[in-house]
């Protein structure tokens, strides 16, 4: 939702956007777990342990580099140092990089708890959105969606 909002906000210059996606960021963002990466449903009740979902980390991370483009410079470090905490925890945490036989980037993606579907599992476009997130934090300008 996060990203989605900044960049209806980008493409149409209508403030509803813009303040959908700072609401939707500080929910998001007042909701994470203290390693910054969330869990795969919020609202879900607290009895037994719930599942992470590094890809709405990393498809979110990205919405918070798009909403630190388009906001006031005040206003943009707090974003972006979000989206740098989400991308640092989803490397360090939840990264791939010691396990030569798993194919995706990042552990833990989450897609269909309740249907018992990729649960704790990479997930290819939680791997997009990581990579993608990354190329952003390190400069790349281009304008992907």
């Amino acid at each position: 939702m996060i990203y989605g909002l900044a960049l209806s906000y980008h493409y149409t210059g209508e403030n509803k956007f813009l303040t959908g996606a700072k609401r939707a960021a500080h929910f998001f963002l007042a909701n994470l777990p203290e390693d910054h990466v969330p869990h795969w449903d919020f609202r879900a009740p607290d009895a037994g342990e719930k599942p992470r979902d590094t890809s709405a980390g990393a498809c979110a991370a990205c919405g918070l580099i798009e909403l630190a483009k388009i906001v006031p410079q005040a206003e943009a470090s707090f974003y972006l140092r979000a989206a740098e905490q989400i991308i640092r925890s989803l490397y360090e945490n939840y990264g791939t990089w010691g396990i030569p036989e798993e194919e995706g980037l990042i552990l833990s993606g989450t897609s269909n708890l309740p249907g018992g579907v990729h649960i704790d599992t990479p997930l290819i476009y939680g791997d997009y959105f990581f990579v993608e997130a990354v190329s952003k934090l390190r400069g790349t300008v281009l304008q992907l969606w």
